[in-house]
Protein backbone atom coordinates (compact mmCIF):
# COMPACT_ATOMS: atom_id res chain seq x y z
CA UNK A 1 0.00 0.00 0.00
CA UNK A 2 1.24 3.68 -0.64
CA UNK A 3 1.54 6.08 1.82
CA UNK A 4 0.08 9.48 1.23
CA UNK A 5 2.84 11.81 0.25
CA UNK A 6 4.59 13.68 3.48
CA UNK A 7 2.82 11.55 5.78
CA UNK A 8 4.83 10.08 8.56
CA UNK A 9 6.03 6.73 9.10
CA UNK A 10 5.07 4.49 12.16
CA UNK A 11 8.66 4.66 12.75
CA UNK A 12 8.54 8.35 12.51
CA UNK A 13 5.36 8.50 14.07
CA UNK A 14 6.86 6.78 17.12
CA UNK A 15 10.38 8.75 17.33
CA UNK A 16 8.05 12.13 17.47
CA UNK A 17 5.90 10.84 20.50
CA UNK A 18 9.02 9.17 22.03
CA UNK A 19 10.98 12.63 21.69
CA UNK A 20 8.02 14.78 23.13
CA UNK A 21 7.43 12.48 25.96
CA UNK A 22 10.89 12.06 26.93
CA UNK A 23 11.39 15.67 26.90
CA UNK A 24 8.95 16.38 29.36
CA UNK A 25 8.32 13.56 31.48
CA UNK A 26 12.07 12.20 30.94
CA UNK A 27 13.13 8.41 30.46
CA UNK A 28 11.90 6.94 34.05
CA UNK A 29 8.00 8.92 33.81
CA UNK A 30 7.54 7.48 30.40
CA UNK A 31 6.49 3.57 29.62
CA UNK A 32 7.08 2.27 26.33
CA UNK A 33 3.12 1.26 26.75
CA UNK A 34 2.29 5.39 27.09
CA UNK A 35 4.52 6.25 23.87
CA UNK A 36 2.50 3.63 21.84
CA UNK A 37 -0.79 4.76 23.04
CA UNK A 38 0.73 8.54 22.12
CA UNK A 39 1.05 7.60 18.49
CA UNK A 40 -2.00 5.28 18.34
CA UNK A 41 -0.49 2.25 17.84
CA UNK A 42 -0.90 -1.16 19.46
CA UNK A 43 1.39 -1.71 22.25
CA UNK A 44 3.49 -4.00 20.11
CA UNK A 45 4.82 -1.30 17.55
CA UNK A 46 7.30 0.50 19.55
CA UNK A 47 9.08 -3.21 20.36
CA UNK A 48 9.54 -4.33 16.73
CA UNK A 49 10.77 -1.20 15.19
CA UNK A 50 13.25 -0.51 17.97
CA UNK A 51 13.55 -3.37 20.73
CA UNK A 52 14.40 -1.39 23.94
CA UNK A 53 14.43 1.85 25.46
CA UNK A 54 17.92 2.19 24.88
CA UNK A 55 18.12 1.99 21.33
CA UNK A 56 15.27 3.84 21.25
CA UNK A 57 17.12 6.77 22.90
CA UNK A 58 19.98 6.15 20.45
CA UNK A 59 17.44 6.29 17.50
CA UNK A 60 16.61 9.61 18.68
CA UNK A 61 20.26 11.03 19.30
CA UNK A 62 20.86 9.74 16.13
CA UNK A 63 18.35 11.89 14.49
CA UNK A 64 20.35 14.88 14.47
CA UNK A 65 23.08 14.31 15.77
CA UNK A 66 25.61 13.53 13.35
CA UNK A 67 24.50 16.76 11.38
CA UNK A 68 25.33 18.99 14.83
CA UNK A 69 28.66 17.59 15.40
CA UNK A 70 29.69 18.17 11.59
CA UNK A 71 29.14 21.57 12.08
CA UNK A 72 31.21 21.27 15.20
CA UNK A 73 33.82 19.76 13.65
CA UNK A 74 33.95 22.16 10.59
CA UNK A 75 34.25 25.13 13.00
CA UNK A 76 36.71 23.55 15.24
CA UNK A 77 38.80 22.55 12.11
CA UNK A 78 39.15 26.16 11.16
CA UNK A 79 40.40 27.24 14.62
CA UNK A 80 42.74 24.51 15.00
CA UNK A 81 44.24 25.91 11.40
CA UNK A 82 44.42 29.32 12.47
CA UNK A 83 48.10 30.51 13.00
CA UNK A 84 46.91 32.62 16.65
CA UNK A 85 45.34 30.74 19.44
CA UNK A 86 41.66 31.26 19.39
CA UNK A 87 40.18 33.03 22.30
CA UNK A 88 37.63 31.60 24.13
CA UNK A 89 34.72 33.31 23.82
CA UNK A 90 35.53 31.55 19.81
CA UNK A 91 35.94 28.11 21.10
CA UNK A 92 32.64 28.44 22.80
CA UNK A 93 31.14 30.00 19.86
CA UNK A 94 31.49 26.35 18.42
CA UNK A 95 30.03 24.81 21.19
CA UNK A 96 26.77 27.55 20.84
CA UNK A 97 26.08 28.13 17.44
CA UNK A 98 25.47 24.82 15.82
CA UNK A 99 22.98 24.17 18.44
CA UNK A 100 21.97 27.91 17.86
CA UNK A 101 21.67 27.45 14.04
CA UNK A 102 19.98 24.13 14.21
CA UNK A 103 17.28 25.67 16.17
CA UNK A 104 16.77 29.33 14.05
CA UNK A 105 16.21 26.62 11.42
CA UNK A 106 14.39 23.87 12.44
CA UNK A 107 11.52 25.68 14.24
CA UNK A 108 9.29 23.44 16.41
CA UNK A 109 10.87 20.29 16.21
CA UNK A 110 14.46 21.47 16.82
CA UNK A 111 13.33 22.80 19.73
CA UNK A 112 11.42 19.75 20.73
CA UNK A 113 15.35 17.71 19.94
CA UNK A 114 16.80 20.52 22.27
CA UNK A 115 14.16 20.05 25.49
CA UNK A 116 14.49 16.44 24.99
CA UNK A 117 19.02 16.76 24.89
CA UNK A 118 18.37 18.90 27.80
CA UNK A 119 16.22 16.41 29.74
CA UNK A 120 18.59 13.55 29.62
CA UNK A 121 21.65 15.98 30.51
CA UNK A 122 19.64 17.61 33.52
CA UNK A 123 19.04 13.55 34.29
CA UNK A 124 22.26 12.39 34.05
CA UNK A 125 20.57 10.10 31.09
CA UNK A 126 22.97 11.11 28.53
CA UNK A 127 26.48 9.46 28.43
CA UNK A 128 29.48 11.74 27.76
CA UNK A 129 31.06 9.12 26.73
CA UNK A 130 28.89 7.60 24.55
CA UNK A 131 28.26 10.58 22.59
CA UNK A 132 32.35 11.47 22.20
CA UNK A 133 32.49 7.72 20.96
CA UNK A 134 29.95 7.73 18.40
CA UNK A 135 30.29 11.19 17.13
CA UNK A 136 34.26 11.74 17.78
CA UNK A 137 35.58 15.13 16.68
CA UNK A 138 33.21 17.96 18.82
CA UNK A 139 32.81 17.83 21.91
CA UNK A 140 36.40 16.33 22.80
CA UNK A 141 37.94 18.86 21.08
CA UNK A 142 36.53 21.86 23.39
CA UNK A 143 38.68 20.99 26.16
CA UNK A 144 42.01 21.69 24.73
CA UNK A 145 40.86 24.76 22.83
CA UNK A 146 39.96 26.46 25.97
CA UNK A 147 43.24 25.60 27.74
CA UNK A 148 45.37 27.30 24.92
CA UNK A 149 42.87 29.79 25.45
CA UNK A 150 43.15 30.44 29.36
CA UNK A 151 46.47 29.12 30.25
CA UNK A 152 46.60 30.51 33.53
CA UNK A 153 43.61 28.04 34.83
CA UNK A 154 44.44 24.39 35.66
CA UNK A 155 43.01 21.89 33.11
CA UNK A 156 40.44 20.68 36.21
CA UNK A 157 39.24 24.03 36.63
CA UNK A 158 38.60 24.34 32.51
CA UNK A 159 36.96 21.11 32.36
CA UNK A 160 34.86 21.78 35.06
CA UNK A 161 34.00 25.13 33.78
CA UNK A 162 32.95 23.33 30.30
CA UNK A 163 30.63 20.91 31.88
CA UNK A 164 28.95 23.82 33.67
CA UNK A 165 29.12 25.80 30.58
CA UNK A 166 27.32 22.88 28.44
CA UNK A 167 24.31 22.43 31.27
CA UNK A 168 24.22 26.19 31.13
CA UNK A 169 23.90 26.55 27.07
CA UNK A 170 21.19 23.49 26.45
CA UNK A 171 19.39 24.66 29.02
CA UNK A 172 19.09 28.55 27.59
CA UNK A 173 18.06 27.35 24.33
CA UNK A 174 15.84 24.74 25.32
CA UNK A 175 14.29 27.26 27.83
CA UNK A 176 15.14 30.59 25.84
CA UNK A 177 13.14 32.36 23.01
CA UNK A 178 11.32 30.18 20.57
CA UNK A 179 13.11 31.19 17.23
CA UNK A 180 9.53 32.82 15.88
CA UNK A 181 8.94 34.36 19.51
CA UNK A 182 11.92 35.84 20.65
CA UNK A 183 15.30 37.57 19.34
CA UNK A 184 17.49 34.17 19.08
CA UNK A 185 20.21 36.50 17.86
CA UNK A 186 20.20 38.51 21.13
CA UNK A 187 20.24 35.65 23.35
CA UNK A 188 22.99 33.91 22.19
CA UNK A 189 24.98 37.15 22.03
CA UNK A 190 24.42 37.40 25.61
CA UNK A 191 24.48 33.29 26.22
CA UNK A 192 28.41 33.58 24.93
CA UNK A 193 28.74 36.70 27.18
CA UNK A 194 27.86 35.01 29.85
CA UNK A 195 29.62 32.04 29.11
CA UNK A 196 33.20 33.77 28.24
CA UNK A 197 33.05 35.84 31.51
CA UNK A 198 32.72 32.26 33.43
CA UNK A 199 35.19 30.57 31.64
CA UNK A 200 37.68 33.22 31.84
CA UNK A 201 37.45 34.49 35.40
CA UNK A 202 40.40 34.24 37.90
CA UNK A 203 39.84 30.33 39.74
CA UNK A 204 39.87 30.88 43.27
CA UNK A 205 40.06 26.90 43.80
CA UNK A 206 40.01 23.49 42.84
CA UNK A 207 36.94 21.98 42.12
CA UNK A 208 38.78 18.73 42.28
Amino acid sequence: MIRTMGRPSTREKLLDCAEQLFAEHGLEGVSLRAINAEAGLSPAALHYHFGTQQALVEALLERHMPKLMERRRRMLDDLEARQTRPAAREVLLALVSPLADFLAEGGAQALRYLRLIHRLQADGDLDPGFVVERWPGGVDRLLPLLMGATPSLPRSVVEHRLGLAIDVMLRSLAEGPAPQGGDLGAHVRALLDFLTGAMEAPATGDPS
